[in-house]
């Protein structure tokens, strides 16, 4: 066979490693919080690390539908554990006043192996997501004797963003959103202690999209 009738060799791209980022600085810092939430308040510790760092609140029996598990919960294992997670940064906040504190929040970075693996990975819990809209999410721990259960409303779906309002048995209501920019997803939770509040999720979103502008410059 001669040179000219081989075939042509077609080598596949292989995808990118995600580059190490300091998922530290993604995180909103009090200043940005205190600004963006109206209250003064303090900011809890760092906790970074691998895939283990994700939380276990919730097991994989533990809930009815389990597909709500991502709009009720943050950062849960359980959730996480279907794309490839490599790193996770996270810190709570709290603020008030003299008279106790008014919201806390939770926000945390997952940096992914690849930016593909991080857009499919949203995109799969954007539409968990929207399928949850107006559902209750049972829990129930038979080792712990305790049930509780979740409502899920308000969810909104944009292009790199999902968000809901969760109120949950206890009396507490949460906004929770989703980010996705590059390798990273971000997850945040906000709670006002005097109730849902009337702007539904602005302010999730908004620190939402505070730590996707930090992934496009880091």
């Amino acid at each position: 066979m001669r040179v000219a009738d081989r075939p042509a060799l077609h080598i596949a791209e292989v995808a990118k490693p995600s580059p190490v980022r300091a998922l530290d600085q993604i995180l909103p810092s009090a200043d940005e919080l205190t600004t963006m939430l109206g209250a003064v308040g303090l900011m809890g510790p760092l906790v970074e690390g691998g895939a283990d760092m994700l939380l276990h609140s919730v097991g994989e029996a533990d809930a009815t539908p389990a597909d709500c598990v991502g709009a009720a919960y943050r950062l849960q294992k359980v959730v996480y554990d279907a794309g490839s997670a490599r790193t996770v940064a996270s810190r709570s906040w709290a603020g008030g006043d003299a008279n106790g504190p008014s919201s806390t929040g939770a926000f945390g970075v997952v940096q992914f192996a690849t930016p593909d693996d991080a857009q499919e990975f949203f995109a799969a819990a954007a539409d968990k997501w929207h399928r949850c809209n107006g559902q209750t999410l049972v829990l129930q721990r038979p080792d712990a004797h305790a049930q509780g259960a979740s409502r899920i409303t308000g969810v909104a779906v944009d292009r790199d963003t999902v968000s809901a309002v969760v109120m949950h048995d206890g009396g507490s209501t949460v906004q929770r959103a989703l980010g996705v920019a590059s390798d990273c997803v971000v997850d945040v939770e906000i709670s006002d202690v005097a109730g849902a509040d009337p702007m539904g999720t602005h302010d999730a979103v908004a620190v939402v999209d505070l730590m996707l502008q930090k992934i496009g410059m880091s």
